[in-house]
């Protein structure tokens, strides 16, 4: 049996697949497709409700007709901004403007809300068959959703490529689990780990 692969190592290769692989045009429409066909997306949407959400980098899979779809439909999206080692959320609309942080990240320029989630989309950079998500290693997403009660919180959601579904990732105590992953080709419900 082989040593298992380092957070480090996994990051690494997978961030060189996302340089070499291809871009396909579809892949925006698709998502925005998959997420909006969740049960519990569209009774959000109904209800005027607020979802978290992120301005994909252009290496990630693409968030800006989710972002444009999930608005049409009624929701307030959440965009987040780096303030320190924590994620402040904005309430964002098609006036809202954005600067690029130190990170290359398009941020939201505004005031932060306390408002809480009907649920979270969120990037990844992959997702095991248990629901531990991979981030990209600053752990401001893990912090966000450690301050989450497990029960009554809404659903997380995370996008990444097909490809960037394994079987395992590393994980750590502090890493958190996902409730739905979707890829451009579909919607997947990780099983409960043991």
């Amino acid at each position: 049996m082989g040593v298992p692969a380092s957070k480090a190592d996994v990051r690494r290769s997978l961030r060189e697949q996302r340089r070499e692989r291809k871009a396909d045009g579809d892949e925006a429409r698709r998502i925005a497709e998959h997420v909006l066909d969740l049960e519990e997306v569209q009774s959000a949407c109904k209800q005027g409700a607020a979802i978290a959400c992120y301005v994909a980098r252009p290496d990630e899979p693409p968030t800006h007709e989710l972002i444009d779809s999930l608005r049409r439909a009624g929701a307030t999206v959440l965009l987040p901004r780096v303030e320190g080692k924590d994620l402040a959320w904005v309430a964002t609309d098609t006036d809202s403007s954005y600067a690029t942080n130190a990170m290359n990240i398009d941020e939201p320029v505004g005031d932060a809300t306390d408002e809480t989630p009907a649920l979270w989309i969120i990037p990844a950079l992959a997702v095991d068959a248990d629901g531990f998500r991979l981030g990209q290693g600053g752990g401001f997403y893990d912090r966000t959703l450690a301050d989450l009660p497990n029960d009554g919180r809404g659903p997380i959601i995370a996008l990444v490529f097909e490809h960037e579904s394994l079987p395992e990732v590393p994980r750590e105590d502090h890493d958190h689990r996902v409730d739905v992953v979707v890829t451009p080709e579909r919607v997947r419900w990780p099983s409960m780990p043991d």
